[in-house]
């Protein structure tokens, strides 16, 4: 039996104005955050925007009834839509244009294909001059455009279950906030697999997939800030995850393995956590440099790169309950100043630590033997503190040098 729509209505209303009332208290009870809130893991706590209210806001949406779609198309006003069949791009700029707030686009395991032009993109979401919140772009492939998906000034999304293949950049997000890129594989792209630019912040990635991109698999740059990067495997690429100028983040889980330069690179970064995932690669584990400071490395597993973890001119920054095993140099710090070495174990190498030009450095409770030569101390390095290691007989005293 169908209820009264009168009925309906009222305990609608009383529902909702219980939820206002609610929402009022908590909102009057909650303390403001404290200034500082996303410093670095030591100095402070790394904050990630919750995202929760983008997940659960598509619910109303959902329930719609679809549209469906099988050409290029703007999408103005709010609702579902459905992709029926691939579509083949041949002189779209933007295919898919989503204009309006709560849309949900579900691609059904469909593709959009381009043609690689400069400017084109298969899906791109909100523009520079019009923001948009709760948009869902899911179960779609995207292959052949200068941007697979292009999101700017948006908020409160989700990408789930989408393919990026054969383009410039797979995903690139710009001034976005508070969207989730959840399965998402990047894979053979030009320059990036997954970016996040200009100021985007809170986002989550999680289970992301960046594997035989040309230079960067997941890149977090341009101020990016807030983010979370959650058990992402980063293959194949130049640089598997990245850091450019980002404050704030979090990477966590997952692996970086077969990239060619580094698995992980933090270039002018600061305040960031990278911890509990896999490192092997060609060159370089962990490579932070550029005046990267504030950062927290911890229990990151860095085995068979030529070298675990690098830093140049990297400062204050923290290495802590990792392991650098089978490399050339387990650790190598090149003009790094005020570091903490803590709790590592380094073993098997070439040469297990390394100090060029690096002063005022601190190593504790670290495991330190069985490398060809455990510590090396050259060109200059003063007032370095290292202690802990096993084999004391290879640990030269706080400013010594020990000569190739």
């Amino acid at each position: 039996m169908r209820p009264a729509i009168g009925k309906s209505r009222t305990l609608l209303a009383i529902a909702l104005t219980v939820v206002v009332v609610a929402s009022a208290l908590a909102g009057a009870s909650a303390p403001a955050p404290s200034a500082g809130a996303d410093a670095g893991e030591e100095s402070g706590r790394i904050v990630t925007n919750e995202v929760s209210d983008g997940e659960h806001a598509a619910s109303a949406v959902e329930q719609s009834e679809p549209t469906r779609i099988d050409s290029c198309t703007e999408l103005s006003e709010p609702g579902r839509y459905i992709l029926t069949d691939d579509i083949e791009a041949d002189d779209a700029s933007q295919c898919l244009r989503i204009r309006a707030s709560d849309v949900v686009i579900d691609g059904g395991g469909h593709t959009v294909n381009g043609t690689g032009a400069f400017g084109t993109a298969g899906v791109s979401v909100g523009t520079w001059q019009t923001g948009v919140s709760n948009v869902t772009v899911r179960n779609l492939t995207v292959s052949g455009w200068d941007d697979g998906v292009l999101i700017r000034n948006a908020t409160r999304g989700t990408v789930a279950n989408v393919t990026a293949t054969e383009s410039r950049i797979g995903v690139l997000a710009m001034n976005t906030s508070r969207t989730r890129f959840a399965g998402v594989r990047a894979v053979s792209n030009a320059v990036h697999g997954v970016s996040l630019a200009d100021a985007s912040r809170g986002n989550r990635l999680e289970n992301v997939t960046a594997a035989g991109n040309a230079l960067f698999g997941v890149r977090l740059g341009a101020d990016a800030s807030g983010n979370g990067v959650r058990n992402a495997t980063a293959r194949g690429n130049e640089y598997g995850v990245v850091l450019a100028g980002a404050s704030g983040n979090r990477l966590v889980g997952g692996e970086a393995t077969e990239n060619r330069i580094a698995g992980v690179w933090l270039s002018l970064a600061t305040d960031n956590l990278v911890a509990d995932l896999r490192a092997s690669n060609r060159f370089y584990g962990v490579f932070l440099a550029d005046e990267s400071a504030n950062n927290t490395v911890r229990n990151v597993s860095a085995v068979g790169n030529a070298v675990g973890f690098r830093l140049r001119s990297a400062h204050e920054n923290r290495l802590l309950d990792g392991v650098a095993t089978d490399g050339r140099d387990g650790l190598l710090l090149i003009s790094s100043d005020g570091n903490r070495v803590v709790g590592n174990r380094v073993t098997d190498n070439g040469r297990g630590v390394s100090l060029f030009d690096s002063d005022d450095n601190a190593f504790r409770g670290n495991e330190i033997r069985e490398n060809r030569r455990d510590v090396t101390v050259r060109r200059g390095s003063e007032n370095n503190t290292i202690s802990g290691a096993t084999d004391r007989e290879n640990v030269p005293r706080s400013g010594d040098a020990l000569e190739e």
